[in-house]
């Protein structure tokens, strides 16, 4: 009896030591950090090394794809929308884009229901009025705010060394594209900045370890339109890197806002065993 029990203590030793560098291995360790980042209107042709050093650092360090697809029509609370439940606007998903305090929220299972499944503290930090709509009681912190979005999101990690869930939106882009045009001189100085102010916020994370971040956008936009059925207005990247993940089998995913969800039930529900479904795009 004492020999089948030295040889199990032996097993366990040798499956603690392979499942902490092979990626996958039951007895890997879990994800503790996820931090999601959505760009207000991020075109994927902006990033660059010159305007988005931080972001092009991401990229080369983890898996990606420049041609994700937005909803139809591109618009921020769709997309957003889409994104959290996993439900596009065809499918009976949000088709409205505007939406004001006291209105109801949204009633779908959201990411922040599967992220508290797993016992993370979860925060939501948004700089558009409209996106309260995607408030429910998976969120533990909120705010609307939009200049320090940034700032809430750091705050929210600093405050404890529990398990922590969270996205961040961030506007910029959505309000130069429009009136200086995607693409132009004073939307790539937009974008730099916010590059720059997400630089802490990204180390602060790494430096926690067991991290999944992820840059992601909910649409772009052509000249000073988007909205449109132009297909430059439904254009956006996936970045996703991790220190303790393999996610190689998403490289060159064509991405579609809705699977960000099932993405990350694969990933923070691995016993689901969930299958990515390819999402038709015209």
């Amino acid at each position: 009896m004492k020999i089948k029990n030295r040889y199990w203590v032996v097993y366990l030793l040798i499956g603690f030591i392979i499942g902490s560098v092979t990626p996958g291995f039951s007895f890997a360790k879990e994800v503790q950090i996820v931090l999601i980042i959505s760009i207000d209107a991020l075109h994927p042709k902006a990033i660059d090394p010159k305007t988005s050093a931080n972001i092009q650092q991401l990229l080369e360090q983890g898996v990606y794809t420049l041609d994700g697809f937005s909803t139809n029509p591109p618009l921020t609370l769709l997309s957003h929308a889409a994104m959290f439940s996993g439900i596009g606007p065809d499918k009976g998903g949000r088709t409205e884009n505007a939406w004001q305090s006291g209105q109801p929220g949204i009633k779908e299972k959201t990411i922040f229901t599967d992220a508290k499944t797993k016992g993370f503290s979860t925060g939501f930090f948004y700089s558009k009025e409209k996106l309260g709509y995607l408030v429910n009681q998976a969120v533990d912190q909120h705010k609307l705010d939009s200049d320090f979005s940034v700032d809430n999101a750091m705050t929210f990690f600093k405050a404890t060394e529990q398990r922590q869930f969270c996205f961040l939106h961030i506007s910029g882009l959505d309000r130069t594209g429009p009136v200086e045009g995607w693409l132009s001189q004073g939307y790539m100085e937009e974008l730099f900045f916010i590059d720059e102010s997400i630089a802490p916020l990204i180390e602060m994370v790494k430096s926690k370890g067991n991290y999944l971040i992820i840059i992601t956008s909910d649409h772009a936009g052509h000249k000073t339109i988007h909205g449109s059925d132009h297909p430059d207005d439904a254009k956006l990247p996936l970045i996703m890197v991790s220190d303790i993940i393999n996610l190689t089998k998403y490289q060159g995913l064509q991405y579609h806002v809705t699977q960000l969800k099932p993405i990350l039930e694969s990933v923070l529900l691995p016993q689901n065993d969930n299958k990515i479904e390819k999402v038709p795009v015209k």
